[in-house]
């Protein structure tokens, strides 16, 4: 009696075991497929925000979406100095609920090239109280905030330190570049200094030709003989026939 209660409770446990390493697999699947979901949500999100813009301290006034498309065309010609119309931009609109504060405007570009001029020209708003930011998502915004912290520790230690989207990237300072440069010269001068070059060519002066044995050899081998015979006076005799006339 006491061995069947004993081979019904492991079997119990057993089953019990089963169904939760198969509960842990599914559970594990689901895991992974929520992280591949969700990466690639991430991507989608940042290929439609790649050609956004914010426009912060533009006033709430605009009566309709062409009032809003002519301001920002506006600040984008007259204010940056780059060329822009209608065609250049896919869409406007205001980020939030309206409220107190002025909301910043959402710009859509047509092309990349157009955000692109546009960043680098940013800085001719600094007289105005317009500002220009990267339009990016909730979740990489607390993320880029919380890397603020790191990078500010780098640029102490002297460190030229950027938040790139999500990512701290350290660039190589103009110093150090310039330092390479230098030093890359003078190693190419040295290596072709006229003082090394002139004494490749004392030594080279200084080596006589070796004469090839073999060659010489060959040739002598290969050369015709030539039979010399010693010259001999002819003297005419009286009675030789070939005097007599």
């Amino acid at each position: 009696m006491q061995d069947m209660k004993e081979d019904i409770k492991n079997t119990i446990n057993s089953n019990i075991n089963e169904k939760f390493k198969c509960l842990e697999t599914k559970n594990e699947l689901l895991e992974q497929k929520l992280e591949t979901q969700t990466i690639k949500i991430n991507n989608l999100e940042r290929t439609i925000r790649k050609k956004n813009l914010l426009i912060f301290g533009v006033s709430e006034d605009e009566k309709s979406y062409w009032d809003l498309e002519e301001k920002v065309i506006d600040i984008i010609n007259n204010v940056i100095n780059i060329k822009c119309d209608s065609n250049g931009i896919e869409c406007v609109r205001r980020l939030g609920k309206k409220g107190e504060k002025v909301r910043p405007i959402v710009i859509t570009l047509t092309t990349m090239g157009l955000k692109i001029k546009i960043q680098k020209n940013k800085k001719k708003l600094i007289p105005t109280p317009y500002y220009i930011k990267e339009d990016f998502p909730p979740e990489i915004l607390s993320k880029r905030k919380e890397l603020q912290m790191e990078v500010s520790k780098e640029r102490e230690q002297g460190k030229l330190a950027i938040i790139k989207y999500d990512k701290i990237v350290i660039l190589k300072n103009r110093n150090q570049q310039a330092e390479k440069q230098i030093m890359d010269k003078k190693k190419r001068v040295l290596s072709e200094s006229p003082e090394t070059s002139q004494s490749d060519c004392e030594n080279n002066k200084d080596k006589q030709p070796i004469k090839n044995k073999t060659n010489s050899m060959d040739n002598f081998l290969l050369k015709k003989p030539t039979l010399q015979f010693p010259s001999k006076k002819f003297t005419s005799h009286p009675h030789d026939p070939r005097t007599t006339q």
